[in-house]
């Protein structure tokens, strides 16, 4: 308000505390004309919620450090945004999604998020300070010379849109069946008394791993563990539901918003 801000980019977390605080009226962020998110998936509702507020499009998008930065964005003004998608790859990037061996997978089909170079006025990051062997896994070879192997598991639609499932290493393999932890935690924020969600996998002797939750009650709300996992057996396949759900006062979270995962395992009851 102070300052005439126009453009400005904050993780989820942010845009929801902006739209759901009272203190925060409309007019503080009237200069606004462009909003971006990043740093993490950002929920349809948030996305709603922030617009229904502030009468500003929020515009998904995906990027790393390593790429530099943004990979993927929706078009301005928001009008091209598809449920689930982070827009599309910017012009300078050759983007491509690939299989474990390093194919090319069809359109639709999920796989690793591996990109570089479309022309020769980018490249990717140097690579990582004083670790070479880091280096040589994420920086390799690709179709059109150095790629960067992002980590991250998505899928590139017939329309060019990427859709961004989830870390490659967060994966939970639950009796060979993979669950995106992304997927169900969308459909956790989906549900009213829930403000932040979590999902990760538990150690199990039979299926490898089972799928677990860890939310955070939206204010003034109270969860009901039972009635939450209704609301999540409606909406997602069997296998998918979290068979442990803890509730919890606050999710933990790093400076820029992004919640702690190596933490969450302590929070189960």
């Amino acid at each position: 308000r102070r300052e005439g801000v126009t453009t400005w980019n904050g993780a989820p977390a942010m845009l929801f505390s902006l739209a759901h605080m009272d203190e925060v009226a409309p007019a503080d962020l009237a200069s606004l004309d462009e909003v971006w998110t990043g740093g993490g998936d950002c929920p349809e509702a948030i996305r709603t919620a922030f617009e229904a507020k502030f009468g500003l499009p929020v515009l998904a998008t995906y990027g790393l450090s390593e790429a530099p930065t943004v990979v993927a964005i929706d078009g301005r003004g928001g009008a091209d945004h598809v449920t689930g998608a982070s827009g599309r790859p910017l012009p300078h990037l050759a983007v491509r999604i690939a299989g474990d061996d390093g194919a090319p997978r069809p359109a639709g089909e999920p796989g690793e998020i591996r990109g570089g170079a479309a022309d020769d006025r980018y490249r990717t990051m140097l690579g990582y300070w004083q670790r070479p062997d880091a280096t040589a896994a994420t920086l390799v070879e690709g179709e059109r010379g150095v790629e960067l192997r992002t980590g991250d598991v998505g899928v590139l639609d017939e329309h060019g849109r990427l859709h961004v499932r989830d870390r490659k290493s967060l994966v939970i393999l639950r009796g060979g069946a993979n669950v995106y932890p992304a997927e169900v935690e969308r459909v956790l924020l989906d549900h009213p008394a829930v403000e932040a969600g979590a999902v990760l996998g538990v150690p199990d002797e039979r299926l490898g791993e089972r799928v677990a939750a860890v939310v955070q009650p939206a204010a003034g709300a109270a969860v009901d563990v039972d009635q939450l996992r209704g609301f999540l057996r409606a909406n997602l396949a069997g296998y998918k539901v979290p068979e442990q759900i803890t509730v919890v006062d606050a999710l933990p979270r790093n400076a820029m918003g992004k919640i702690v995962r190596t933490e969450l395992p302590a929070l189960l009851g």
